[in-house]
């Protein structure tokens, strides 16, 4: 169809319309010479450095749930169409004014497999620099872009977080800047992108009422399924992490407090812990950065098998078998556990309290460690022990059929069906909060919102303490923050 004489006269042969004050064979000649010379080079250069940038913040086990497309710039016909939209009505004197008013002339995207994966790539996103005018920068975000139509999806029933990324091209002696909007999304999110070609009518126009109709309830099917999907995945999460760390490890008669005393293993399976340990060993001896325990037990299991997992070739918990294996090694003893570097380094963090102004600088030492940590205002903190202590009262504590993950997993799943939109909280932070009930060993009843608070507030400072020492003051501002 853009081939025939029709379309082609609809565009090139006429002069400046609705306000452009060019016309589209300006704009056609504009528009090729802008996407060669910044455009693709923006577009490569971003995908580049933020898939890199993914590969440093998220372990592997975290890393391959999450999926960088090439990007795209926008077709030169789509940018027109754009242009002539009422919102851009003045906004455009000159040709040079289009990147500065279309902020999407470069897409970049994120699929993950589940919400959860999303939360922790908008973490580590939204902890880039903020750009500044005047700046050359190598990737940062631009202030106040974020969109999250995840949460409050479009009419047609679109769903994904969107957030602008700035970039720096060359351009002669100097550098240009160019922003390129990221969309993050899940899996079923971008399915239902596919299969509906939600972008695929023109700016401005809305569908068929009947395609509208189907798609809105398509997506509000395929978000049924994604928490679905996200249930599954903590359930198969807590299950795949079982016996990595047990609170109760350590006590008399535990193997690891009596590793001599571990099960007769036959030759093989000494062999296998043999080469295991020597993995362990030279492993943590290599580690520049803190590194959770769950992930590295799977580094182990998918380097070794799955079948390491039972017994942990005699040491009863992956933590036992670690600290076995390197008895020097630095871990964490609150969990979750995480292992630290020889030299680390625990008075340095890449977030500021300029980024968090109302959280404290030394809990700030404790996202360095676990980038799980949340860091949120009392407001959201005590909403969520709120709605974590109402969910636990709806809990069948005496179903024979239930175990920890799954209690765990209907605790948040509750907790997040009581959010409240003045102090909504995210379903990563409440599974978090409620994970410190899971290791308390008080997730076998009802508890108040006072219970939680409490169990959070002590597993969080212990957790501070174990990478840094807390003097009386700063622990008293934790103490404030979290209370």
């Amino acid at each position: 169809m853009y081939n025939t004489p029709n379309f082609r006269s609809i565009f090139e042969g006429r002069e400046a319309v609705d306000g452009l004050p060019f016309t589209y064979e300006q704009f056609s000649e504009w528009f090729d010479s802008y996407e060669e010379k910044y455009l693709e080079p923006a577009r490569e250069a971003a995908v580049k450095i933020l898939s890199a940038h993914l590969d440093v913040e998220l372990p592997e086990i975290d890393r391959i749930r999450v999926k960088i497309s090439p990007g795209r710039v926008k077709g030169k016909e789509r940018t027109w169409r754009k242009l002539e939209l009422p919102k851009y009505a003045g906004r455009v004197t000159c040709l040079a004014d289009i990147p500065d008013v279309v902020d999407d002339l470069v897409g970049l995207r994120i699929t993950c497999n589940n919400k959860s994966d999303v939360q922790r790539v908008m973490d580590i996103v939204c902890a880039l620099d903020l750009y500044r005018e005047g700046a050359e920068p190598v990737l940062e975000q631009q202030c106040e872009s974020l969109r999250d139509y995840s949460s409050k999806p479009k009419e047609t029933g679109y769903r994904a977080i969107h957030v602008n990324l700035c970039t720096s091209v060359p351009s002669g002696l100097k550098r240009k800047v160019i922003t390129c909007e990221l969309q993050v999304r899940t899996l079923l999110q971008d399915g239902w992108g596919e299969l509906t070609h939600e972008d695929t009518y023109k700016p401005g126009s809305a569908p068929p009422v009947l395609v509208e109709r189907l798609s809105r309830r398509m997506a509000d099917l395929l978000a049924t399924v994604d928490d679905i999907a996200q249930d599954l995945r903590q359930e198969l999460d807590g299950l795949s992490s079982l016996n990595v760390e047990d609170p109760s490890a350590g006590g008399p008669g535990s193997p690891s407090a009596n590793p001599s005393k571990t099960p007769e293993l036959d030759q093989y399976q000494l062999a296998l812990r043999e080469a295991a340990m020597r993995y362990l060993r030279d492993r943590v001896g290599a580690i520049e950065r803190p590194i959770d325990l769950a992930s590295l037990a799977w580094e182990l299991r998918k380097k070794f098998g799955q079948d390491i997992i039972e017994g942990w070739l005699g040491f009863g918990t992956f933590k036992a078998l670690l600290k076995a294996s390197a008895p020097n090694v630095r871990v964490t003893n609150e969990p979750p556990s995480h292992v630290l570097p020889d030299d680390y380094d625990a008075s340095i963090a890449t977030v500021t309290t300029q980024d968090y102004p109302d959280i404290p600088d030394v809990a700030l030492i404790l996202r360095e460690v676990d980038r799980g940590f949340p860091l949120v205002s009392k407001g959201r903190l005590n909403a969520a022990y709120n709605q974590l202590a109402d969910a636990s009262r709806h809990i069948d504590w005496n179903d024979p059929t239930s175990n920890n993950i799954s209690r765990l997993n209907e605790m948040t799943r509750l907790a997040r069906e009581l959010n409240a939109e003045e102090n909504p909280v995210p379903r990563s932070h409440l599974d978090y909060i409620a994970k410190s009930i899971l290791f308390s060993g008080n997730l076998n009843r009802p508890l108040t919102a006072e219970e939680v608070k409490v169990i959070y507030v002590t597993s969080s400072i212990k957790r501070i303490q174990g990478v840094k020492e807390l003097d009386p003051e700063k622990l008293e501002e934790v103490k404030d923050w979290l209370a």
